[in-house]
């Protein structure tokens, strides 16, 4: 056929348009991929469609302009629902507000006048040789503005895209149901519904968040779990809020109904100690077996009424098991994130971790998101939480595909199950669910929701349950009768009202055990204050030490990397010299390298973390020719390659700290380690450290060993850059629930985290680590440190001669040791009267060694603690009593150090070096006259 220029076919092209199409489409015929997708997608419909009227046999004087016009008109029809058609899908159960869908018209489109028996040659449309306009219209009405709205075509892949369509418009959106899959929604929305209402009648005014209104959330995660176990999952990791989440454990996880009762009744027994949680935040582990007969691991990690946290710390969980099962492909553990519709959209850590998704070191192949979306959040109306059209836009930064389905139409929602599943293993991406209901109660069974929603109120009221309308269906298709239904649900309900009279009885539940693949990563060892300060051997012989040093401190032959960082390699070798002397930097990459040469796995992130902010670790460099990465621990140990990762994060605190909280949980046996670019940038992650690093073996006998590196330290930066806030953390502290260590030597760091390694119990560690000290002359260790001994919770002053002459013991943590050994050096015999004493490891608080340690000093008369930080900062605050009463057997103590302030440190660099300069004197006796506070007087 001759071809035409487009200019004369379609009207829209004139003018200056006219040229710039006809040149696009020329540079499409030379090289589709070299035009913009959207136009590629067009001249695809425009030469498909003059292939197809060749193959019809109309001659070449019968194709007319218009006739191709009207084709790429019906082309574009349907490329219109496929992109927009989910905005007019019934999606909600409630019929509130539906668009008309003037947009989707025959008429808007300029096909108001064909015929519906007029036939067309689509693209690429599941038909045969041509189809009826009519039936064109009725698979686009069916498929896309059903009960399933179908969002997919902003994801990047073209094969995606096209697998969606294809999948979805062969059979309309639309699957035929067997009457056993039938019977099988029938029984999970009994049980839904079922226990709710049990729930209900016999703790009226129980706070337990219900799913009423969402039942169909349980055959949807029923046929997630058997699509997923088909296709070769071993292990589905999950994380909700706490709306449905009793009838998650219950009616999907396999939690006995007894266990909960128990709960519900307030006579569950506390072990270990542990203060305990409300039931709707805790998780639980178990494998159950599919409705084809495969056993399927399940994993729900407890949560905070943080709503959001646990995102991140279910991928990093995940993302552990992954890498112990050796799962390469990432099919064998599927993620399942639940969320509320107002928390999806409003909470900045779920954009946090959907952002984690496809990043190498922390993707986990793809995330199937669920929204449970009643609607209305607590009180507030969607128009006054989110900024965007679904409470689901979020996901687009990722370009998830998203299929928002009507709740009360559970045949559909499966059927999103199923795709979800398909999709997820298929392209190892997110997909989101957004599953449509409604809240039946107020945001919990106490709440009065008509207070703020009477409209919403008054039809949800009136409007039947999912089981109602279901049951309805399968008797008028006579899959059951109603009989058979009422039989069911009363059956149920008898079976739950028989375990809890046996609670109320007095008979104890059943021994549960969890899967033993689980069990390192669930177990709860309880410890007490002696196994917390129990030495562990934690030296290297150093024949061993200087072999991994040599092999970290050697480059491949062909690798090129910027001079300067061949001149700190040339020095690390140095270190390797006589006695040796090791800086901060070459500690942290031994202690790393010493573990792996053990066997244990290390995982380290953060932000810069490769390099470290300040310039100190290298732990990957880049080549300057080629930008090919070598990292240190490559050569460490041969035998054992790839068990030291050091990840550059996403400018994320909240996202990142939870995933590598979760991925501690997963993998206890490796030493698991956060590096915040300054210490105070935990601001960022205040919620995981409250709720899950200081609090989940308190709350859910959850351990985890995760190892917080926060660069801290007065130099005269400025408020920002100055504290990483250890005040917050020993606020924390209580119950041995961590540790808080505050170090000054590289072999005190090397056997600290080599003994959170190496112990048989796991406890968070927060490390106040050093800036300026990381370069310091005299911060460093000779080899012999490392070889012998192990960490010390305090340090004597090792420049004291004759303890029995001191008069004042100084005890200090942290940089301003150095600041006041120096300007003590300054002054004759000073160190004969002022011992300076450091207290390492601030909790645990090491009261026996201070004691003792007092008691060597005789003489003194004066106890002080100093500290850079203000006095309601700092370590102050914590451990004035400690010190207080051991020092007041005989001394005077007091403070010395900053004031009170709304601030960390000054603006002004001179302004800090004058106050700096005040406290080191003052702690040293050099200021005249020095004012002496009675012993036990407060500070201002």
């Amino acid at each position: 056929m001759k071809r035409v220029p487009l200019a004369e076919k379609f009207s829209f092209a004139n003018g200056s348009n006219a040229n710039f199409i006809e040149a696009v489409y020329q540079q499409y015929l030379k090289d589709p991929d070299s035009v913009e997708e959207s136009w590629q997608r067009f001249f695809d419909g425009y030469e498909f469609a003059e292939n197809q009227m060749d193959k019809s046999h109309l001659s070449q004087e019968g194709v007319t302009a218009e006739r191709v016009r009207l084709e790429s008109k019906v082309e574009a029809y349907i490329t219109l629902f496929r992109r927009s058609g989910h905005k007019y899908a019934k999606i909600d159960p409630l019929n509130q507000g539906i668009p008309e869908g003037k947009e989707l018209s025959i008429e808007a489109n300029g096909l108001g006048a064909v015929d519906d028996e007029d036939l067309f040659y689509p693209a690429n449309l599941p038909v045969g040789d041509g189809i009826k306009f009519r039936e064109i219209k009725e698979l686009l009405a069916k498929t896309y503005c059903g009960s399933i709205g179908a969002d997919f075509r902003d994801v990047v892949s073209e094969e995606a895209v096209s697998w969606f369509q294809h999948i979805m418009e062969a059979n309309r959106n639309r699957p035929s149901v067997s009457k056993e899959i039938q019977m099988r929604i029938l029984e999970k929305l009994i049980e839904s519904e079922g226990f709710e209402k049990f729930l209900h009648d016999r703790y009226l005014g129980q706070k337990r968040f219900s799913l009423e209104g969402l039942e169909s959330l349980i055959p949807l995660l029923d046929v997630i779990i058997k699509e997923a176990g088909d296709a070769g999952a071993e292990e589905i990791c999950l994380g909700m809020a706490h709306r449905g989440r009793l009838n998650v454990l219950a009616n999907f996880m396999g939690k006995p109904f007894d266990k909960i009762f128990k709960e519900f009744e307030g006579t569950e027994a506390q072990n270990f100690d542990i203060d305990g949680d409300v039931k709707y935040h805790m998780g639980f582990a178990n494998a159950v077996q599919t409705s084809s007969g495969k056993t399927v691991r399940l994993f729900l990690a407890p949560n905070p009424s943080h709503l959001e946290a646990v995102n991140p710390v279910v991928e990093g969980f995940t993302s552990a098991r992954q890498i112990l099962a050796s799962d390469v492909t990432k099919e064998k553990f599927i993620p399942i994130l639940i969320h509320g519709d107002a928390a999806f959209i409003g909470q900045g850590i779920v954009a946090e971790t959907i952002n984690l998704s496809h990043l190498p070191a922390y993707g986990t192949g793809g995330t199937i998101h669920i929204i449970t979306n009643n609607q209305v959040g607590f009180t507030t109306d969607p128009f006054e939480s989110r900024s965007c059209y679904y409470s689901s836009d979020i996901a687009k930064i990722v370009h998830a595909p998203v299929l928002h389905v009507n709740a009360d139409d559970p045949e559909s929602v499966i059927w999103c199950g199923l795709l979800a599943t398909l999709y997820r293993q298929k392209f190892k991406s997110d997909i989101v669910i957004d599953l449509v209901g409604y809240r039946r109660h107020g945001h919990n069974e106490t709440d009065e929701p008509s207070f703020t929603q009477p409209l919403l109120y008054k039809k949800i009221k009136l409007h039947k349950t999912t089981l109602a309308l279901y049951g309805e269906k399968l008797v008028r298709e006579k899959v059951c009768t109603e009989e058979e239904i009422n039989n069911r649900k009363k059956a149920f309900r008898q079976s739950l009202q028989k375990q809890l009279e046996r609670v109320r009885g007095g008979e104890a539940p059943a021994d549960f055990d969890y899967p033993p693949e689980f069990y390192d990563a669930l177990k709860h060892v309880r410890v007490s204050a002696k196994d917390l300060f129990t030495k562990v051997q934690t030296a290297i012989p150093e024949g061993e030490l200087r072999s991994i040093a040599n092999n970290m401190s050697r480059l491949p032959k062909e690798f090129t990397p910027h001079p300067k960082i061949a001149k700190l390699y040339k020095n690390r070798l140095k270190m390797l010299e006589g006695k040796g002397r090791i800086d901060w930097g070459m500690a942290e990459l031994l202690t790393y390298g010493s573990l792996s040469w053990q066997g244990i796995a290390v995982r380290l992130s953060g932000q810069d973390c490769q390099r470290g902010t300040f310039s100190h670790r290298h732990a990957v460099i880049n080549d300057t020719l080629t930008g090919n990465r070598f990292s240190v621990f490559d050569n460490v140990s041969p035998k054992r390659p790839g068990l030291v990762t050091v990840v550059n994060s996403p400018l994320s605190e909240a996202g990142v700290l939870g995933f590598e909280f979760g991925y501690s949980v997963g993998n206890p046996a490796a030493l698991v380690l956060w590096e915040a670019q300054f210490g105070d940038f935990s601001n960022g992650a205040q919620i995981i450290i409250d709720q899950f690093l200081s609090a989940s073996e308190a709350k859910w006998k959850q351990s985890s060993s995760l190892v917080l590196l926060l660069p801290h330290g007065y130099e005269g930066a400025g408020p920002e850059h100055s504290s990483a806030r250890p005040e917050r953390f020993l606020q924390l502290c209580g119950n041995f629930n961590m540790q808080v260590a505050n170090l000054t030597e590289p072999a005190q760091l090397f056997h600290l985290l080599r003994r959170q390694a190496l112990r048989e119990f796991r406890k968070p560690l927060v490390i106040l680590t050093p800036k300026s000290l990381l370069r310091h002359p005299k911060v460093v260790s000779t080899w012999d440190h490392f070889a012998s001994g192990g960490f010390f919770e305090v340090i004597d002053d090792p420049a004291v001669k004759n303890k029995k002459a001191v008069k004042r013991i100084v005890f200090c943590n942290g940089k301003i040791f150095y600041e006041l050994d120096q300007v003590r050096s300054e002054y004759d015999n000073l160190d004969d009267t002022v011992a300076i004493v450091r207290i390492e490891q601030l909790y645990p608080f090491p009261e026996d060694i201070v004691s003792n340690l007092i008691e060597t000093y005789p003489g003194a008369t004066e106890v002080i603690w100093a500290q850079e930080e203000p006095s309601n900062m700092g370590a102050w605050t914590f451990i004035r009593h400690r010190i207080k009463k051991l020092a007041l057997r005989r001394s005077s103590f007091r403070y010395v150090g900053r004031k009170g302030a709304g601030t960390t440190a000054e603006g002004s660099l001179r302004s800090h070096q004058v106050e700096q300069q005040r406290i080191i004197q003052e702690s040293l006796g050099l200021l005249e006259p020095v004012v002496k506070k009675s012993p036990g007087s407060p500070v201002q």
